[in-house]
């Protein structure tokens, strides 16, 4: 289960967090399998694979991978800059996602997905419809 670093500080420290705490993991996430749309107000969780091709010729592909996408974003006054990290396993890169969110105050995580097929339930549930509105 992934935690929000914000809460956990907050209870370490007995006080309210300064930002609004949005804790998505129990929440169905926003995805897409467009490359072109991109959310302002999340981090964006990056999954892609080739495993359908490796499958066709045979060959074990090994574990699906993901990184981590923010914009710039500005918090509490303060700028973060746009950045990317990874390579990440799906579930850490959620965990550090979620990390972030918390820490920044991001709105939400949001998923950039090659196929939806990819995704496997034990990282959580995507909304039904596909798309960031």
């Amino acid at each position: 289960m992934l935690y929000c670093l914000s809460r956990l500080v907050s209870k370490m420290n007995h006080k309210q967090p300064k930002a609004p705490v949005h804790c998505y993991s129990m929440t169905p996430y926003q995805w897409t399998a467009d490359d072109d749309e991109i959310a302002l107000d999340a981090i964006i969780v990056g999954i892609g694979s080739d495993e359908k091709a490796f499958d066709a010729l045979g060959i074990d592909y090994g574990e699906v991978l993901a990184s981590i996408y923010w914009p710039d974003w500005i918090t509490q006054g303060d700028k973060v800059k746009s950045a990317l990290e990874g390579l990440y396993s799906v579930p850490e890169a959620l965990e550090r996602a979620e990390t972030l969110c918390s820490l920044w105050a991001f709105n939400r995580i949001v998923i950039s997905i090659q196929d939806r097929e990819i995704w496997r339930d034990e990282w959580g549930k995507l909304r039904d419809e596909e798309g960031y509105d």
